[in-house]
């Protein structure tokens, strides 16, 4: 940012208009990208390395060209460039992480966002440019450049981006160069040891990247860095705890004082020799995947002789890896779903045991449109291949937000108030509320039910309830009656997602209790299914047949007894920060602790308000306004004439329109009775983004759950359905339909 040296002579007295006009022409210099000072009044002084940029093979006139990398290449990523007025580019990098983006109609300063995946986890990196670098310099995108570009602007890249605060005034040479030399001091300790003394005084972001174990490349795969709240946490690749403790880093700080610990000498030689052994393991990993190439599945007995004998991944032995996940036949990309195609790639290096056993984090690339996935597991070099160890861990755990897109209830006090409203305590500890018929403007025969004031469900559906006649009768009067009370997809609400894979587990666990910010002291439990269900992931404990596990953020679990205990529930909610981490510890039968697993909570996603005025951008979304016929109303889902079709509906619907938006899949599910017998059940239909038109289209359910599979005599109770993408950082956006929220 140029800098005015400020002086009391006569000089300075200048008209308010001419020294508006001066400070303008300075920042605009400044905005262009200028290494300035200003030592007179409209007298500028230009550094030649601000015009002439050093010369690079793939720089071409018009375009910002760089690479993306962290450890290893960041490959079909989106690339966004931002300017300063807010005008906007996007591309993609190639297979190497390169990209070139014409920044036609871009002025000035630049932010480069890079949204990809890292060996399988989604990761999203900044970086800086100026306006010389545009068909000069190649712009490097890494997580040096981001700490970098978070000392320049004075935050986190994304947060400013999202609260719309960047500043590129602050972005010029000389912030440029500064930011660098806080970021070499940050690593030099490890650099030296690491990537040679021959890096010292490498261009982290202008320089080119080199291969995981040379140079910036090496110092890039050697270190890790993670989001935090307000901060970022700085840590090194190590052979043990110690070399991977870390150090906070806090972009806001003007000083940074701390520096990443040196691994000692052994630990540099056993990092030095993993990263050399990586393209050997990559080779390794080829030759696994071509066994998931033919038309036909791989023999058991040949996946075998890829793992080595002590095997034990996500609670799983060999034999059960083997059949439940490398041999999986369901279609899909959540883990568990079929690996026809995939080629396993792009190792990370997280930990060194010896040059012949790593801990990796591996890329499983499917085939389009899924999504990529990861897994991480410690790997020994055997003969000329290298054998799976596995993580040793208990059970496979992720912790992210989720945001849904749906119904907003009416004001529970509104409700409350409604003329006849009776509320009375049940059984369950809880208080269900209703208007009896004839009072109010409830019909007479039954009772208009509203349910319990603490549940999230109220003020969505007034269920019409009654006792009288029979249950055909009694049908159509709940079809008639019952009453939507609800605004259709007019709100967001955030959760908390605590995912505990339930086909990815020791069969001993039988309860998983999880710790952490704003939960109750004793912590919230996961169980397995009820009897008969098979959902994805373990269930709350209080809804063990409910395909559920995650706590709604501005509500408390279970409800508060009093507006106390809900302030203090709340405050406790607010305090879960980016970089949060949960303890997720394993049970068996008997109440035995088996095994403690952490997760950390990523970065959160734009507040609820923004998330709705924007919900094109962020949601895949069901379209069903413009076709009331289709709406899932709740009379149209219990008519019994409709039975044969119960399923006949056509739901339009639309992928999300950020390209940093990825769409996941779908899920149906059909509620079933049998109301001579008293029966009941449910359908559950997971659908993959490869089983769905990317660009969106019509979805169907009557082609996908065939009227055969209920149950004689069964009708139709409930049918509700959900569309799922994510972002850059792993976070869930969910569009929901259902009788509480028909469009």
């Amino acid at each position: 940012m140029p800098t005015q040296k400020h002086r009391s002579s006569p000089r300075w007295r200048l008209r308010p208009q001419l020294r508006l006009s001066v400070l303008a022409a300075a920042l605009s210099l400044g905005a262009c990208g200028g290494g300035n000072t200003v030592d007179e009044p409209a007298s500028f002084k230009l550094l030649p390395d601000d015009l002439v940029g050093a010369p690079c093979s793939a720089c071409r006139e018009g375009h910002l060209v760089g690479q993306a990398h962290d450890g290893v290449a960041l490959a079909d990523a989106e690339v966004l460039l931002v300017d300063a007025k807010g005008q906007t580019a996007r591309g993609r990098t190639d297979a190497q992480g390169r990209y070139a983006i014409a920044t036609t109609g871009l002025s000035g300063a630049l932010l480069v966002q890079v949204s990809g995946q890292s060996s399988g986890e989604p990761v999203q990196l900044h970086s800086l440019a100026v306006a010389v670098d545009v068909g000069n310099r190649a712009v490097q995108v890494s997580p040096l450049t981001e700490l970098m570009a978070a000392f320049v602007l004075g935050g986190a890249p994304l947060d400013l981006l999202k609260q719309g605060r960047l500043d590129f005034m602050r972005v010029n040479a000389t912030s440029l160069r500064s930011s660098q030399d806080r970021v070499r001091h940050l690593v030099q300790s490890s650099w030296a040891v690491i990537a040679g003394a021959s890096s010292a005084a490498a261009d982290l972001r202008n320089g080119e990247p080199g291969s995981a174990h040379q140079g910036l490349g090496a110092l890039a795969s050697s270190i890790e860095l993670q989001r935090v709240a307000g901060a970022y946490r700085l840590s090194g690749v190590g052979s043990d705890a110690a070399a991977q403790a870390g150090v906070q880093v806090d972009p806001v700080a003007s000083s940074v004082d701390a520096v990443l610990p040196a691994p000692s000498a052994e630990q540099a030689a056993a990092l030095r020799a993993g990263l050399a052994a990586l393209p050997g393991l990559e080779q390794s990993l080829a030759q696994f995947s071509q066994l998931f190439q033919g038309s036909q599945a791989p023999e058991a007995r040949e996946l075998h002789r890829w793992l080595a004998p002590q095997f034990r991944h996500t609670g799983l032995d060999a034999a059960a890896f083997v059949e439940q996940v490398l041999l999986q036949a369901e279609a899909g990309e959540a883990p568990g779903s079929s690996l026809r195609g995939v080629r396993f790639e792009r190792p990370r290096l997280l930990e060194v045991d010896s040059a012949d056993r790593l801990r990796v984090r591996v890329q499983l690339s499917l085939p389009a449109p899924a999504l990529p996935r990861s897994e991480t597991l410690w790997m020994r070099k055997q003969g000329d291949r290298w054998l799976w160890e596995g993580d040793g861990q208990t059970g496979l755990v992720r912790l992210r937000h989720l945001s849904i897109l749906g119904p907003k209830a009416r004001e529970a006090s509104e409700l409350l108030a409604l003329p006849g409203m009776r509320c009375a305590a049940t059984e369950a500890a809880d208080t269900r509320c209703a208007v009896e018929g004839g009072q109010g403007d409830a019909p007479s025969g039954g009772q208009l039910d509203y349910g319990s004031p603490q549940n999230e469900q109220f003020g969505l559906l007034a269920h019409y309830r009654s006792e009288a006649g029979s249950w055909q009768e009694r049908l159509q009067m709940a079809r008639q009656r019952t009453r939507l009370l609800a605004m259709p997809s007019a709100q967001v609400s955030q959760h908390l997602s605590f995912e505990v894979d339930a086909r990815r587990i020791d069969p001993r666990v039988s309860q998983v209790r999880v710790q952490g910010t704003g939960l109750p002291e004793q912590g919230l439990s996961l169980v397995r299914a009820s009897t008969g269900q098979s959902f994805e992931h373990l269930s709350l404990a209080d809804s063990p047949e409910q395909d559920w596990h995650a706590l709604r953020t501005d509500r408390c679990p279970g409800g508060a007894s009093s507006a106390a205990e809900h302030a203090l529930c709340q405050a406790n909610w607010a305090k879960a920060q980016l970089g949060e981490v949960y303890r997720f510890s394993f049970f068996d039968a008997q109440g035995r602790l088996l095994h403690t697993q952490t997760a950390r909570l990523p970065a959160p996603p734009a507040p609820p308000a923004q998330l709705l005025a924007e919900a094109a951008q962020w949601f895949a979304r069901f379209d069903l306004q413009a076709e009331p016929a289709q709406q899932p109303l709740y009379a149209r889902v219990l008519d019994p004439e409709r039975q044969p079709q119960a399923l006949d509906y056509r739901w339009a619907w639309q992928a999300p329109k950020s390209a940093s938006q990825q769409l996941v899949g779908a899920q149906l599910e059909l509620h079933w009775g049998q109301p001579d017998t008293g029966a009941q059940g449910q359908l559950r239909l997971p659908l993959s983004a490869r089983q769905l038109q990317a660009t969106g289209g019509s979805l169907r359910p009557a082609e996908l759950v065939p009227q055969a599979s209920l149950p004689s005599g069964a009708l139709p109770v409930w049918l509700s359905a959900r569309l799922s993408s994510r972002d850059a950082q792993g976070n869930l956006y969910m569009h929901y339909i259902a009788p509480n929220n028909p469009f």
